[in-house]
């Protein structure tokens, strides 16, 4: 009996181990204006670049409504990117694309929760746009309180994304 117990107790001790090195550590992250954003630029293959790709909205409150985010992507190459796709990874989040003329497309929603309109934009060479993710936090209804993982995802022609995250702790 008492083998049987150090035989589960260093299994366990085995799997916490196991998890713990495998865990990717968080990435950089640095405080601007009191909210916690990525530091490190991030791109899809050699197309577009977004310096910030994480925003935590920290406390809001549902009576307040919704918030809102702009994410600023570049095009540094020499060539004009095609977006076909801009998606959600819930439908309380919606995303809006904002061309370098401050043209807005949107809104675009999660995949198979309904219509989603394909983006079909262009990102002229050496210009940039931006993506505004809106959340809002009445959504979920009144079982939506606590903390909330959000992501939004721009795809380009070639099948690379751009994944920009947000979060916040909603209060009633």
């Amino acid at each position: 009996m008492k083998n049987k117990i150090i035989v589960y107790i260093i299994a366990i001790v085995i799997l916490f181990i196991g998890i713990f090195l495998y865990a990717k550590p968080n990435e950089s992250k640095k405080v601007d204006d009191g909210k916690i954003t990525n530091s490190h630029p991030a791109k899809t293959e050699g197309t577009l670049v977004a310096k910030e790709i994480f925003y935590d909205f920290g406390t809001i409150s549902m009576k307040n409504g919704k918030v809102s985010k702009l994410f600023k992507i570049n095009n540094s190459t020499s060539e004009d990117i095609k977006l076909p796709s801009l998606t959600t990874s819930c439908m309380c989040t919606a995303a809006y694309f904002i061309d370098s003329d401050r043209n807005k497309k949107g809104p675009f929603g999660m995949p198979g929760m309904g219509f989603v309109p394909k983006l079909n934009a262009i990102i002229k060479a050496g210009t940039s746009g931006e993506i505004e993710a809106v959340y809002d936090p009445n959504a979920h209804g009144p079982a939506g309180v606590g903390m909330i993982d959000r992501f939004i995802y721009l795809e380009d022609a070639n099948n690379n994304k751009l994944q920009f995250e947000i979060k916040a702790n909603v209060t009633p």
